[in-house]
């Protein structure tokens, strides 16, 4: 009986690891390394530039990522491996896709005000240079 209920437990705790994401950050995108709680668009980059020239040999490297001490390794380590295939549920892909169209949509707006500025800009410059000749 003893060994039927420590498989059980064994069981429920194998499918309670699957029910959450885990990133490998050797192989990840920019999308499901942003995922993680703490991890915006530049420390996603941050993360990809570093593997370009070293390997993540332990989840503990991504302390090597400026920007990520103790304390934001504490709130991935279950989230993160350095082997084996990324998982993502589907709620966790849903995410990852809202906040990259979130990001996307950002950047647009951002560039169409500093088109604005720069439009502004000039047409301020004009008008001075204009007044500087009339005078």
């Amino acid at each position: 009986m003893k060994l039927s209920f420590k498989s059980t437990l064994l069981s429920l705790a194998l499918l309670a690891t699957q029910a959450f994401a885990v990133i490998n950050l050797n192989t990840a995108t920019k999308d499901e390394l942003m995922s993680l709680n703490g991890i915006g668009e530049s420390k996603a980059e941050a993360i990809i530039e570093y593997r370009k020239a070293n390997k993540f040999n332990s989840i503990e490297d991504i302390k090597n990522i400026s920007g990520i001490g103790d304390k934001t390794y504490e709130n991935l380590k279950d989230d993160i491996s350095v082997s084996g295939k990324t998982t993502v549920q589907p709620k966790v892909k849903e995410d990852i896709n809202n906040k990259a169209s979130k990001t996307k949509d950002n950047a647009s707006k951002k560039g169409s005000e500093i088109k604005d500025i720069k439009s502004s800009a000039k047409d301020k410059v004009k008008e001075k240079a204009k007044e500087e000749i009339s005078k």
